[in-house]
């Protein structure tokens, strides 16, 4: 474990699970959501309080997708759940590449070697810096195509907040795409009134396991109970936004990333987020937590 301070804030880390976030608090108040020490024993990073989501996001439908010519099946990497999910970096130990008090990089080299090439048939490096300030947390992803081929390319963040009673959400977004009966996203729609955030709200139970495009850029969290809030502020790359609230679980997502679910076979897959990095190619984005004490 490493743990980062600055002011009122702490931040632990743990590379050797996922490269994922495991305690984020200010002054004792946890802003992510805790995690049992038997998840930590086992290094379970599902139940972390963030990870890294690369070389892709969320769902690639069966595993499957074809790339310049070329098709590729990828492991089934989500317990029983029938398509590739989150990419591979999150079950892969990082490394401590440098760290001070309130300053930590990690970094992944990924070979797609024997079984290795199940997870992501290109080769990459991929590297995490964190940030302290009293104010908050900086976390900057990147990711280097290090194949000698171009490869399809994304990045995202998962990191999951506590359901308190009276929790508070605001985003704003132009389009959702609402799933299908097998977990993939449909065309898509403008944002119901159940799942539109635009004006800050209490969170409820929306059942929303859902992409949003058009997003731009900005979320907040507000806990009254606390007297904190939250704000996430994205780069541009991060153009659309995962929200994950499952019901009657304590726990929500809200997941900035660079393109939609599935993006890589669909039609133009550019158009949806998704990118393309030639070989020594380099993607870098950062992700901003502010932290408010409220009055």
């Amino acid at each position: 474990m490493v743990t980062l301070r600055s002011g009122s804030l702490s931040l632990d880390l743990a590379p050797s699970i996922g490269g994922a976030i495991a305690g984020f608090r200010h002054d004792g108040v946890t802003l992510m959501r805790e995690i049992p020490e038997q998840a930590l024993r086992e290094g379970l990073v599902r139940q972390t309080c963030c990870y890294p989501l690369i070389p892709y996001s969320n769902r690639i439908a069966h595993g499957r997708f074809s790339f310049e010519g070329v098709e590729h099946r990828l492991a089934l990497n989500f317990g029983d759940h029938p398509h590739s999910i989150h990419g591979n970096a999150w079950q892969r130990p990082w490394q401590v590449v440098e760290a001070d008090d309130a300053r930590c990089r990690l970094a992944l080299t990924h070979r797609p070697d024997g079984d290795e090439a199940k997870g992501w048939p290109f080769a990459y490096r991929a590297e995490q810096l964190f940030a302290m300030s009293p104010d908050g947390l900086v976390l900057t992803l990147s990711l280097e195509n290090e194949d000698h081929r171009a490869m399809p390319a994304g990045l995202g963040l998962h990191p999951f907040f506590p359901k308190r009673p009276g929790v508070r959400l605001q985003f704003a977004a132009e389009r959702v795409y609402p799933n299908g009966e097998d977990s993939l996203p449909l065309d898509g729609v403008p944002v119901p009134d159940d799942w539109n955030y635009r004006t800050m709200r209490e969170l409820g139970e929306p059942r929303l396991d859902n992409c949003f495009a058009g997003w731009n850029g900005t979320a907040r969290i507000a806990y009254a109970q606390e007297n904190i809030a939250l704000r996430i502020e994205a780069d541009p790359l991060f153009g659309h936004l995962v929200v994950y609230v499952p019901a009657e679980r304590d726990f929500f997502a809200v997941e900035p990333v660079s393109h939609m679910n599935d993006a890589i076979n669909r039609p133009e897959p550019s158009r949806h987020g998704l990118k393309v990095l030639q070989s020594g190619e380099r993607l870098s984005a950062q992700v901003r937590f502010g932290v408010e004490v409220l009055s």
